[in-house]
């Protein structure tokens, strides 16, 4: 019977045997704890420790615990967490406007609700199997489980130390992307990798932690998910990573668009401009960047295509069908040319404005776009 192949479960890439190193016995969960009648049989899970070698995520290949999706811990804010976590909070609350709402994701108790809202948040967040009764703010439900009615809602998510336990971390940050709003922001910390392999501390592996991040592997983790990482910091004498990051703007795309668009209408202005003077003109340059913003233009107005390069020379562009022809032809006072757009990238222009302007026919010769 052939074993069911293991993707990472951050980037997809195949995980193989070879990619793995086993070490155990391990307890099998860090919540199990063996009743007499079970020690016959309690002998332990060996963990299958693996680095991805496409995104260098470090994560096990077990199953998960059962409980993954619950925040089980004895620990409680310190003052001196407590302090610490509403300066942050404070800090984080002046990116945003007059309302900003903050949602934290495996909540446990709600102990950091009461500091987002000293600190200005309108504060909510999940807690799977949460203590009846609920916390003020809190909700019986896991992340994943949320509808897209709750989608770009939140200024502000916050998850301590939960990520890790996660059987899916691309499907667990992108779900975090879905519920910000455009300019919404994640704090986040997890364990530190890189701690515990230069401590060479190998049993800190637990069965409970399915990912283990570096600061590297994490922002890799952000970066394929939709975030730019904005803040970076070891914390908690190494143990920890915490990040903020921010949902990265889509449609740049569509700005760019734009922007040709307005590109695009300034030179038909231009070349309108020249041909209502009874200018003829030509373009100097068959780059690909040329060619592309002439087909997109009014080029009936242009009378042909000049260039350097000797293996374009009476070929035509496409869309355009003009005639890229020679810079000799500039020699022939009948050339039917009166002015010449420079349409060269970089350091050309001056250059290529410089030899026009030195034949001992006169032509107007200018750089489109100008240079600002």
């Amino acid at each position: 019977m052939t074993a069911t192949p293991f993707t990472c479960r951050l980037c997809r890439a195949p995980l193989s045997a070879d990619d793995v190193v086993a070490i155990g016995p391990f307890p099998k969960a860090a919540q199990y704890y063996p009743t007499p009648e079970e020690f016959a049989d309690d002998r332990g899970i060996v963990l299958e420790v693996a680095e991805c070698p496409d995104c260098g995520l470090t994560q096990l290949r077990n199953e998960a615990v059962d409980y993954y999706r619950q925040v089980i811990t004895a620990a409680s804010l310190s003052p001196v967490v407590r302090e610490q976590r509403l300066t942050l909070f404070r800090q984080l609350r002046a990116s945003f406007g007059e309302r900003a709402s903050a949602f934290e994701i495996g909540c446990a108790g709600g102990d950091n609700l009461p500091l987002l809202r000293e600190a200005g948040f309108a504060a909510s967040g999940i807690e799977f199997a949460a203590a009846t009764p609920l916390p003020e703010g809190v909700s019986d439900t896991y992340l994943l489980d949320l509808g897209a009615e709750h989608h770009g809602r939140h200024d502000l998510l916050v998850s301590f130390n939960y990520l890790e336990h996660q059987p899916d971390a691309r499907a667990f940050l992108q779900k975090c992307h879905a519920l910000l709003a455009d300019d919404g922001r994640l704090l986040l910390t997890v364990p530190n990798l890189d701690f515990l392999l230069d401590s060479q501390s190998a049993h800190e592996f637990v069965a409970d932690h399915l990912l283990y991040f570096t600061a590297e592997s994490l922002e890799t983790a952000l970066r394929l998910t939709g975030f730019t990482l904005l803040e970076c910091q070891i914390i908690n004498n190494q143990y920890d990573i915490q990040i903020v990051a921010q949902k990265r703007p889509r449609g740049a795309i569509a700005s760019s668009k734009q922007a040709l668009d307005g590109l695009v209408e300034r030179f038909n202005a231009r070349l309108r401009s020249l041909a209502g003077e009874g200018k003829r003109i030509a373009v100097w340059g068959a780059g690909h960047r040329t060619l592309a913003l002439i087909s997109l233009a009014d080029h009936r107005l242009i009378d042909s295509i000049i260039d350097s390069a000797k293996f374009k020379h009476d070929k035509f562009s496409p869309i355009s069908h003009l005639r890229i022809r020679p810079p000799e032809i500039l020699l022939d006072p009948a050339c039917g040319i009166d002015v010449i757009l420079v349409m060269v990238p970089g350091i050309y222009p001056k250059e290529v404005i410089s030899r026009i302007r030195a034949l001992p026919i006169h032509y107007h010769a200018e750089q489109f776009p100008p240079t600002e």
